[in-house]
């Protein structure tokens, strides 16, 4: 038996049998495009199929999608909780949350392609899912506390697309993901429809088609494949002839354009030393593991890796809530220990803290003993020991939406906290200030020459966030960062890169850099973000007690005007920009295939004229567009090579040819 026809007698035991596995490696903590895309395909085409025939089945699809983001993200989930079968039970109820939100999107698209008036183009309702789907994903990772955490929105492989972050954020991601998921669909639905048709044929001879063909093919109303196959056995008429194939083509060949400016910039980051950056070096504290019988606080070896590494950097991060303070007082001395350093080494210090969220000791109860995690940039200039003072946004949960009791509710907490595969404690509070933003005078690198100073020092922007407040949309600041400090501790190698390509795409959003430094356990550190290339400055992997590490990276200079660097599109304008941007493709689309019906219309009037434009004057148009397109082309081709071809040939390599 053909797969073809394999699939279109068995439709639901074929998709699930694909989607387990797709799932599997589509949905893990870092999603890539391709992976994603595929599974996408495959359940449009199992959608269709429920949806005209049994929707019953749409329990079992959510249910095996559940169970291959269950596996995907297995080793992280167990770790979660303390129990490993509640930690699976949790991380079920996850998977099957995010795969019904993933179907919604499925359903619209089905509504629109096959119920929706005959007026509506086959382009609006090709570019209709992938719309829809970055829509949905855009407005729910808003509205829920983890933001794009466990969403099918892909970290990884996004290469072609990056340029994109810059003006819609993760929506155009996952529009491009969508896009090529419609057009694998549509041309995986045309490859089984060639076999359907067969049956189809076969079935006329008996005045039926049996149900789960039709199904497959087609809507039982229309008498129409979703892909054109037509239902009547005529196959003079091809499917990839149909309006529907053409709107796939033209969705196809937009997402092949928008990969073209990754081609035209650089994949490599700013470069240290130019007239249009300035050097900047940052160090990420990591002291080693403290023991449980030594005499020193984790204060103590926070400042004795701070001296070490100071010589070496500028600004000195540390990992988040890398000491704990009981009282105010505690927090004042240690602040006091901490600008001694800054001022005495000459360097900005982000001192990463825990304490309690209220300091006042008549108010009792449960809430007198939430904390709240802080990170304090620390000025070496004693008339400004402290630049600015942060308080994480975003914990997993803060605090259950409903009051439960005590218990009913740290149940709760800690199931929601597995249940998006983030590790926060019952025992925070959130803050609900916008992080903050400053500028730092940097001083001229040792090593400078004395004329290059004269540009010193330079104005350094700076702003912060903590760990999980990078799974949302950062909030607007006043001017355009230049860098973004990001103490984050994470428990799992694969969370870790989770987060860290989430903060380098906050970076790519506002064009900032972003210093992450985790001190968790297998965590990843590194410099990400914009002007960082393709993947981060520093990748470095480090267990419980790692080490520290300095790199030195550029950011953009604008050689000493007054004028601040304008924002980036999307820092400005948020997802509105993300909306025009859907709105634009629709457009594009649909003049494209208003004009694809100009040039294939053809055929002759009663009167013996023709109307539009028939095949021989296509081939005339390619032929004037062609050298155009190559002459382009050409342009954008490297220097050297243009070079090598313009070189004369040796005689001695013409005569031995």
């Amino acid at each position: 038996m053909k797969l073809q026809r394999y699939i279109t007698v068995h439709p639901y035991l074929s998709y699930n049998a694909l989607a387990l596995p797709l799932s599997w490696v589509a949905l893990s903590s870092t999603p890539s495009v391709a992976s994603v895309s595929l599974l996408l395909g495959v359940l449009i085409l199992q959608t269709t199929t429920i949806l005209n025939r049994d929707r019953r089945q749409i329990i079992f699809l959510i249910l095996n999608l559940a169970v291959g983001s269950t596996l995907a993200n297995l080793s992280a989930s167990t770790t979660a909780l303390s129990s490993p079968a509640s930690s699976i039970t949790i991380a079920l109820f996850r998977g099957a949350v995010f795969s019904f939100i993933a179907f919604i999107p499925l359903a619209i698209r089905h509504t629109i392609t096959r119920q929706a008036s005959t007026t509506v183009s086959p382009w609006l309702k090709t570019a209709a899912f992938p719309t829809v789907w970055a829509v949905s994903w855009m407005f729910f990772t808003s509205s829920n506390p983890v933001g794009r955490i466990g969403s099918w929105t892909p970290l990884t492989g996004d290469e072609g697309y990056r340029w994109l972050r810059q003006y819609t954020g993760f929506a155009g991601i996952d529009f491009v993901v969508a896009g090529w998921a419609e057009a694998f669909a549509g041309l995986a639905g045309l490859w089984i429809q060639g076999s359907a048709d067969e049956d189809v044929d076969e079935h006329h001879h008996n005045g039926h088609a049996s149900g789960e063909q039709q199904g497959l093919i087609g809507h039982p109303h229309d008498g129409t494949g979703e892909y054109g196959a037509v239902q009547n056995g005529n196959h003079q008429q091809q499917a990839a002839q149909s309006p529907r194939s053409k709107s796939t083509l033209i969705l196809a060949a937009i997402l092949f354009f928008l990969s073209v400016p990754s081609y035209l910039i650089s994949p490599l980051p700013l470069p240290v030393w130019s007239e249009s950056t300035t050097p900047v070096s940052v160090a990420c504290v990591l002291p080693p593991h403290r023991s449980p019988n030594s005499p020193k606080t984790p204060l103590d070896l926070m400042i004795l890796e701070t001296r070490a590494v100071a010589p070496r950097a500028k600004i000195v991060l540390w990992p988040e809530s890398a000491v704990s303070f009981r009282t105010s007082t505690e927090r004042k001395e240690a602040v006091k220990v901490v600008q001694d350093t800054a001022k005495n080494n000459k360097v900005w210090i982000g001192m990463s803290f825990e304490e309690p969220a209220n300091n006042d000791d008549k108010e009792g109860g449960h809430r007198a003993k939430l904390l709240r995690n802080g990170m304090a940039l620390i000025s070496p200039d004693p008339k400004e020991p402290v630049v600015f003072e942060y308080f994480k946004r975003n914990l997993v949960p803060s605090k259950s939406p409903l009051e439960l009791h005590p218990f009913a509710e740290r149940f709760a907490n800690e199931a929601l906290s597995s249940c998006f595969t983030v590790a926060e404690t019952y025992s925070h509070i959130p803050s609900h200030d916008n992080p903050p933003f400053a500028t730092i005078p940097l001083p001229p690198p040792p090593s400078l020459p004395k004329p290059e100073q004269r540009s010193y020092p330079r104005p350094i922007s700076l702003t912060t966030s903590i760990c999980l407040d990078f799974t949302q949309p950062f909030p607007s600041v006043p001017h355009h960062p230049h860098i973004i400090l990001a103490p984050a501790r994470t428990w799992h190698p694969g969370v870790g890169l989770a987060m860290a390509s989430l903060a380098g795409a906050r970076g790519d959003e506002l064009g900032a850099s972003v210093v992450w430094c985790d001190g968790g356990s297998g965590a990843v550190n590194g410099v990400y973000g914009y002007g960082r290339g393709n993947r981060g400055l520093l990748i470095e992997e480090v267990g419980n007690g790692g080490k520290s590490w300095v790199a030195t990276f550029g950011v953009p200079y604008n050689g000493g005007k007054d004028e601040e660097r304008p924002k980036t599109v999307y820092a400005s304008a948020g997802g509105s920009a993300a909306l025009a941007f859907f709105a634009a493709i629709l457009g594009v689309g649909w003049g494209a295939e208003k004009i694809f019906e100009r040039l294939t219309a053809g055929g002759g009037s009663e009167d013996g004229e023709e109307h539009g434009l028939g095949l021989e004057h296509v081939q005339q148009l390619g032929g004037l567009v062609y050298p155009v397109l190559g002459r382009v082309i050409g342009y954008f081709r490297p220097q050297r090579e243009r070079e090598r071809e313009r070189r004369p040939v040796p005689v001695g390599a013409l005569v031995d040819a």
